[in-house]
């Protein structure tokens, strides 16, 4: 931080630098210019000891040029050419490029069907204009009849309020300043690499002389020919069989299946060109062309943490609430991303009665969790401190209802106990008691009620634990535990192996059609559960 001369206290920070060049459609490359990095670069300020937030500014900005005395912009100026400084602004361009490089992700449109009720509620209202104090007594009421305190807080109004109090004031001014986009939720869910590929391989039929065999140096004899079954797109990857002499195949007869590469030469495995079945010879093409880099690998959903879900089900997920244009910064220990207000794991799952259904396995909140734990002002304030489960069902919904699923249902306390191996009555709460309570005030408006469905799995008591590079399966209070020796799937295996099928009662939201068409066309209240 520098201290300029009026006493003024800014500093510098990149970490908003892919928001902004989204903002701004920035293209930013290895090339780029020093000097055109400044768009993605926010000014900081000193807001109180301690406490720093952001100017609204970045460096590329004129208005704070305005705003700043000349000594003072000067000074600022000249402190940006430092070798520290300009560091901290390139290092916007390293996060930028390892982005384009690294894992992706998809994002949601979601969170715009989140509404606000208090500006609902206020346009409603019949009067136009009225003073300030009166505008406090209305949105008063407006409390007493519904409107979450934390909506009215975070919607900026209260400020404007502090005006004398018998100033008039607009409703339409009043409207305008009813803001909440500093805490508009972001929700995405992580793309990761699957280290595999898909060739687009199409059925033909051609045959291939010994010559040309002998050219793709298979060790064939005169008046062997190969018959052609599969083909890339392309014409870069070719598999077929032998046929001995020119004769199809006898049954019981040893097959010879080949594959070829794009330069026309056969692909080994072990120094073997000849595979046993179609599907051998297919998979040492996928792993040439994957090695090669011909074609780039598939993304799929981030897994880091499947492992800490129930047994079956599919397209696990790993979904990101974050809050982008909040003016504090929060890092925690899970993710990379810039204020992660809660994290979602959700599969896929069918109950034991044929529905289809969005399967919650956790929600978690580490930074309403530090917000609680850790001495006061050493993290910023987080937004929907009362708010944020209902915040991951009301998304979670939504999904479920752009998917077509029949419901949205998630795993008990009782599961959690069970996966964490010890007593944790703040999950039973919020499994138990809050997330049902929640879910059964959203669903009364449609008349779908919260009930207990069946899903079978297997028995959630062991778990898996990673050791460094290795991984060790433990569980039931110590009566199982093995040593770090596997990786990650064979440590799955271990568990389905010494987990019995089971099939667990748990609860589950129906999503009905009235429910589904609000959801898919007029989504929900961005605080509270009543429409």
């Amino acid at each position: 931080m520098l201290h300029l001369p009026s006493g003024r206290i800014v500093g510098i920070m990149s970490e908003r630098a892919r928001m902004h060049a989204n903002r701004l459609h920035l293209r930013i490359t290895a090339k780029t210019p020093h000097h055109q990095l400044y768009p993605l670069i926010d000014i900081l300020q000193q807001a109180a000891p301690g406490s720093v937030d952001f100017s609204g500014h970045t460096l590329a900005d004129t208005a704070w040029r305005h705003e700043w005395s000349e000594v003072d912009r000067r000074a600022f100026l000249a402190w940006l050419n430092e070798p520290g400084q300009r560091q901290c602004i390139e290092q916007a361009r390293r996060r930028l490029l390892a982005e384009e490089s690294g894992p992706k992700e998809q994002s949601y449109p979601y969170p715009e069907r989140l509404y606000s009720r208090l500006c609902q509620r206020i346009e409603a209202l019949g009067m136009t204009r009225a003073t300030a104090i009166q505008w406090r007594h209305t949105l008063h009421n407006l409390q007493q009849q519904g409107i979450r305190r934390e909506e009215l807080l975070w919607s900026g109004l209260m400020e404007l309020l502090d005006h004398p109090p018998h100033s008039v004031i607009e409703r339409d001014v009043l409207l305008q300043a009813c803001h909440l986009h500093s805490i508009r939720p972001r929700l995405s869910h992580q793309l990761a690499c699957t280290q595999d590929c898909q060739l687009a391989l199409q059925e033909v039929a051609e045959r291939l002389p010994a010559w040309r065999l002998q050219m793709a140096e298979l060790p064939v004899a005169e008046g062997d020919v190969g018959v052609l079954r599969l083909q890339e797109r392309a014409g870069q990857y070719r598999i077929g069989v032998l046929w001995p002499q020119g004769h199809p195949l006898a049954e019981g007869d040893q097959p010879h299946w080949f594959a070829l590469g794009p330069s026309g030469l056969a692909l080994q495995s072990d120094g073997q060109p000849w595979f046993a079945n179609r599907e051998l010879a297919c998979e040492q093409a996928r792993r040439h062309a994957l090695r090669s880099h011909r074609l780039r690998c598939d993304l799929d959903s981030s897994r880091r943490y499947e492992h800490m879900s129930l047994h079956g089900g599919e397209d696990y997920r790993e979904w990101l609430v974050t809050l982008p244009d909040y003016q504090h910064s929060h890092f925690n220990s899970h993710y990379y991303e810039r204020n992660v207000l809660l994290h979602i794991r959700s599969k896929q799952r069918e109950t034991t009665d044929g529905r289809r259904v969005l399967f919650i396995e956790e929600i978690q909140s580490d930074w309403h969790q530090a917000d609680r734990h850790q001495v006061r002002g050493q993290i910023p304030r987080a937004p929907f401190r009362r708010e944020w489960p209902a915040l991951a069902l009301k998304l979670m919904l939504i999904h479920a209802a752009e998917q077509g699923l029949d419901g949205l249902a998630w795993a008990d306390g009782q599961v959690h106990e069970l996966r964490y191996d010890q007593a944790m009555p703040g999950l039973r709460r919020l499994y138990d008691k809050e997330l049902p309570r929640i879910a059964t005030r959203l669903g009364k408006i449609w008349g779908s009620t919260l009930e207990q469905a069946d899903f079978a799995t297997r028995h959630p008591w062991l778990h898996a634990t990673r050791q460094q590079d290795k991984w060790r399966v433990e569980g039931g209070g110590g009566r199982f535990h093995t040593r770090a020796r596997y990786d990650r799937a064979q440590a799955q295996a271990v568990i389905a192996r010494h987990s019995k099928a089971v099939t667990l009662s748990l609860p589950l939201l129906c999503i009905n059609a009235a429910m589904g068409e609000q959801l898919k066309h007029h989504g929900l209240p961005l605080f509270g559960e009543l429409l």
